[in-house]
Parts: C-alpha cells; structure tokens; sequence
C-alpha cells in the first residue's frame, strides 16, 4: 500500500556546487603542474643550449690548434658572440642586435646584444626565476671572459666560460 519509491531526478543545487568546486580545484591544480613542468622544461632547455655552446668553443678551440692559429690565444674570442660556435643556432635566435628593446622581443628567443657583448635569452615562464643583479627584468645574460682560475696564467692558453653577467636561480 504505501511503498514509497525514491526518483532520482537530478543533482540537487548542493550536490551540483559540490561537484563544481571539486571540478575548479582539481583543473587549478592540474594547470599549475601543467605551468610548473612547462617552465622546467624551458630551464632545460636554456641549460642545454649553454651546454651546446660549451661544446661549440671546444670544437673552436680544437679547430684552432688542429690548424696552428691558436697562437692568437682565446683573448680573441673574450666578448664575441657564443652562437657562432654552434653548427646551426637555437631556432629562437634571433640575431645580433645593436640597441634591442627588449620589452619588445618575443619571450622565449635568444638575442646577441653587440652593445654589451651579451648573450641574451628572454624566459617565456619565471615565476620561478631570481635575477637579484636585475630586479627591472628576468632577462638571462651571459658574456665570453677568461675563466677565473685561469686569469693569472697565459690568456693564450686559458680557457673561456660563458659566464653570467648576473647570478641567477631558475629552479
């Protein structure tokens, strides 16, 4: 006689806030991650290009003594643009340049600046990024120098760094 039956005709307003705040919290978490390994990914790559770059002087520098005009010494190359060292450069690249404004360059490219005789790389991601010696900007500077323990010695024999003109903590 008096069975009551239970319909189920939908999600009360409750149970549907629930279910959307759990859906905006769970897509926010997962868009942070998704930032976070973007921006790993491009400290990566920076570091990956530099190492490039390493490797570009060492095959320079072999050239040189293979074909004896290492007489001139590294000196020579202290202040010159790293990305002639590599076989083709970042497809970021975006040349040399002599006054850039570089509030008006893409994030994410590379730039030699002939001025300041520095390799310049503007991040696309940096929330993770501290440049201390450039609060006004998160651009990523480096110039060719003699290295530091090699100072003292012969500059024709010493090795060159790609050093950065500020110190710099990604990560």
């Amino acid at each position: 006689m008096g069975q009551r039956r239970w319909q189920q005709r939908g999600l009360t307003r409750l149970e549907f806030a629930i279910v959307v705040i759990l859906f905006v919290i769970l897509f926010g978490t997962y868009l942070r991650a998704v930032h976070y390994y973007q921006e790993q990914a491009e400290a990566i790559s920076v570091r990956l290009t530099l190492s490039h770059i390493q490797v570009g002087f060492a095959q320079e520098w072999a050239g040189r003594i293979s074909t004896g005009k290492n007489h001139q010494g590294v000196a020579e190359l202290v202040g010159t643009n790293p990305v002639r060292w590599l076989e083709y450069p970042p497809p970021n690249y975006l040349g040399e340049m002599k006054t850039p404004k570089v509030e008006r360059l893409e994030p994410g490219s590379w730039f030699f600046d002939l001025q300041r005789k520095e390799l310049v790389y503007l991040p696309r991601l940096a929330s993770h990024l501290e440049v201390p010696g450039n609060a006004d900007t998160k651009a990523l500077r480096w110039t060719v120098r003699l290295a530091q323990n090699q100072e003292a010695k012969n500059p024709e024999f010493g090795d060159l760094a790609l050093v950065p003109v500020y110190p710099y903590q990604w990560f």
